[in-house]
């Protein structure tokens, strides 16, 4: 799906990672080695209808009041973020004899919060979704991991120091899946070190710890979470150190915009050292879910999801504990059924070992769970008319 282009004019002095702090939509860079009468090449002029933001990042006013003055004289409703440094140019606001009536913002770029420009771009093309960050709430599941706690630790590890970073109003909650190993021990162990370690204000109650009664096989975690768990953002994610922190936070980045109900990460086409026979089972679970998922989305068994919070009411009533490892695709046939907007985003991945899908007996209840699935949601479309 064409989601527009963004077009930014720079000169590149301020070093902004455009590529990677606007991953959804198609760039188009100019840089300033124009005269003025060629400020506007006419390749852009030719894709004007499909351009949702002008951005113009000069550290040269005059060159970059030069650009916006030229995109509004052949395109008087054009959309324009001017980039500026946080600290501004002392004297009048130099923006007063800009024409046309698009919209004009002023971003302070910042490089430690890059994200925010991406959610100031998508401000501007969807203003009826306001842009607010939120808390987060960081979910991760555990069973059995006694045997890869040091994946975990370093998972944990990476995690903190980007919620440090730039999510200071966040929490990591552990759901313990009914574990029958040392699991919960350690994982109090480590939150005492954690919490132990440091006076900040904002770690009070910053490793919260939730406990299954009997094994569900991941689907009582996903219910745990989004009954008994208060955030505006939920990112669930395997806690084996399978995913990178980088990858989650530009996931993030787009699901603050607030634009997306559920953000998602597959990882079918990434993952590394996968064997050939879960390359197959995986296709094959791709093929037969695929009239079960919304647009977009190819994967429904992924193990880095992002949901909005006003999209729990309208997902739980159809989510059952008993579905195990289907509980991916009951959420992605929910949010289909419902219409929410759901995001899909290729991800790294690194598949560890000791995992606990038995790839025999979890695909028969896999298959099992699609039949009762439409059966389920049969019965709640009847229950709704």
């Amino acid at each position: 799906m064409d989601k527009g282009k963004v077009v930014i004019f720079t000169d590149r002095q301020r070093q902004i990672p455009y590529a990677s702090c606007i991953p959804h939509y198609e760039l188009v860079l100019s840089e300033a080695n124009h005269t003025s009468e060629q400020m506007i090449s006419p390749n852009i002029r030719a894709m004007k209808d499909q351009i949702k933001v002008y951005v113009i990042d000069y550290v040269d006013y005059e060159t970059g009041l030069n650009v916006a003055a030229a995109l509004r004289t052949y395109h008087p409703q054009s959309s324009i973020l001017w980039v500026d440094d946080v600290i501004r140019h002392q004297g009048n606001f130099p923006f007063k004899q800009l024409l046309g009536n698009g919209i004009f913002r002023i971003f302070y770029y910042r490089e430690e919060y890059a994200d925010e420009l991406l959610a100031e771009i998508q401000n501007i093309i969807h203003p009826e979704y306001a842009v607010k960050k939120g808390t987060v709430a960081f979910i991760l599941p555990i069973f059995n991991e006694e045997k890869r706690f040091s994946h975990i630790h370093a998972f944990l590890t990476s995690l903190t120091k980007m919620i440090e970073r730039n999510y200071l109003h966040s929490s990591i909650y552990f759901v313990d899946d009914a574990s029958s190993d040392q699991s919960k021990h350690l994982l109090q162990e480590y939150r005492d070190i954690v919490m132990n370690a440091t006076d900040t204000l904002f770690k009070i109650d910053y490793l919260k710890m939730y406990e299954l009664k009997q094994n569900t096989k991941k689907a009582g975690l996903f219910i745990e979470g989004m009954t008994h768990i208060s955030s505006e953002y939920y990112v669930f994610v395997d806690a084996d150190n399978s995913f990178k922190v980088d990858d989650i936070a530009q996931l993030l980045s787009i699901a603050e915009n607030d634009y997306y109900d559920i953000v998602i990460g597959t990882k079918d086409l990434t993952i590394e050292d996968r064997s050939l026979v879960r390359k197959f089972v995986s296709f094959a679970k791709r093929t037969v879910t695929k009239p079960f998922l919304p647009e977009g989305v190819s994967d429904s068994q992924t193990g880095l999801k992002i949901i909005n919070r006003r999209a729990i009411p309208r997902l739980l009533p159809y989510l059952s504990a008993t579905s195990g490892f289907a509980i991916d695709l009951e959420m992605m046939y929910a949010a289909k059924k419902e219409r929410l907007r759901v995001y899909q985003q290729p991800v790294t991945c690194i598949e560890r070992e000791g995992s606990h899908v038995d790839l025999v007996k979890d695909s028969i209840a896999f298959l099992k769970t699609m039949v009762l699935l439409l059966r389920r949601q049969r019965a709640v479309s009847r229950a709704r008319r």
